[in-house]
């Protein structure tokens, strides 16, 4: 009798040990790799920031021309609106990497 209690109370030692190792296993979560990660921040910077430098030299732009208009002729309205386009493409396509980098963590740690 006393090594069937035994027994039993090793079997259910080992199973209470086991268990908490095998819901370990499938409750963690792997991150992605870092050539799909890469690869997933480039294509989501790039397409984040195409739409930012649009909206940023349109936006731009005719705050320039807007300017230029102000200032003097047409000539002005148009350097003002190409110099307001210009900085709207600067300042849209330097966000970039910004994005990248933000894709790029959340896609290693969240992913």
């Amino acid at each position: 009798m006393k090594k069937i209690v035994s027994t039993i109370l090793s079997a259910a030692m080992v199973a209470s040990l086991a268990m908490p190792v095998a819901i370990g296993v499938s409750g963690t979560a792997e991150a992605a790799g870092k050539k799909f990660c890469k690869a997933w921040a480039k294509k989501k910077a790039d397409k984040k920031s195409s739409k930012k430098v649009v909206k940023n030299m349109v936006g731009l732009g005719i705050a320039g021309a807007l300017v230029g208009s102000a200032l003097g002729g047409k000539k002005t309205t148009v350097a003002g609106a190409a110099i307001g386009a210009g900085s709207g493409m600067v300042y849209g396509g330097s966000k970039w990497d910004n994005y990248y980098w933000s894709y790029y963590d959340y896609c290693r740690t969240e992913m």
